[in-house]
């Protein structure tokens, strides 16, 4: 065994398969970090939606216990379903714009301008 010539064994970053391997290897984790920010920031805006729901629902709750009349129950109730349309609506757009923006992090720079262009 000691007649092994191991200086003369090619090194690993030698062999053609190692820069594909070594590519792909960069690139899918680069793909992950994307997603895992990707990931991270819906949690953290579907918390922030739900923390502003909630305390629009309770403020709702302690308006209609408060209310002295059936005017005023109905008032308290329509602006909270307003309220309620409006904010469902724009966290769906915050969401879109989310998704959009990590299936585009691939896209090539004019798939990008076009998708901007569209809306």
């Amino acid at each position: 065994m000691s007649d092994m010539h191991t200086d003369k064994l090619p090194s690993v970053e030698s062999l053609p398969a190692s820069n594909t391997w070594n590519s792909a290897l960069a690139t899918y984790a680069d793909c992950f970090e994307e997603w895992a920010a990707a990931g991270a920031a819906w949690q953290s805006e579907v918390s922030r939606f739900a923390e502003r729901r909630f305390k629009d629902n309770v403020s709702t709750y302690l308006t209609l216990l408060s209310a002295r009349d059936a005017a005023s129950l109905w008032q308290a109730q329509g602006a909270w379903s307003v309220r309620a349309a409006e904010d469902y609506s724009d966290e769906a757009a915050r969401l879109a714009r989310l998704i959009t923006s990590v299936a585009l992090s691939g896209a090539t720079p004019e798939a990008q301008q076009t998708t901007q262009l569209l809306g």
